[in-house]
């Protein structure tokens, strides 16, 4: 995993997935870029507020992954209207288990 970030705005995280399969629809470990997550304040609400506008949840939120997350929010996968993966993602940036004297800085809201 890489993240690039861009001063005090959004970052990008590239994974490099090995030994998946590959199949339709797209998931977000299939090659390429399949998904775009977006962090959101309430995942409950975002949840709620996806699927009136005619959103389907793929998942239920459940808690993040991950040795800096290790469980301090949720996220949850999503499919637009138009057939887009999306994830939304809730965390307390206060919690992450980031090292502050990483080259990289992580984007926080």
């Amino acid at each position: 995993m890489r993240i690039l970030s861009f001063d005090h705005s959004a970052s990008i995280e590239l994974f490099n997935y090995q030994n998946t399969e590959q199949g339709q629809p797209a998931i977000a470990s299939d090659l390429g870029v399949q998904h775009f997550a977006f962090y959101v304040d309430d995942i409950q609400q975002a949840a709620q507020n996806f699927t009136e506008a005619d959103g389907e949840l793929l998942t239920e939120p459940q808690g993040l992954l991950g040795d800096v997350e290790n469980g301090v929010g949720d996220f949850l996968y999503c499919r637009t209207p138009w057939g887009m993966l999306l994830e939304l993602l809730s965390y307390d940036p206060n919690k992450l288990d980031y090292p502050e004297d990483a080259e990289a800085k992580r984007y926080t809201p």
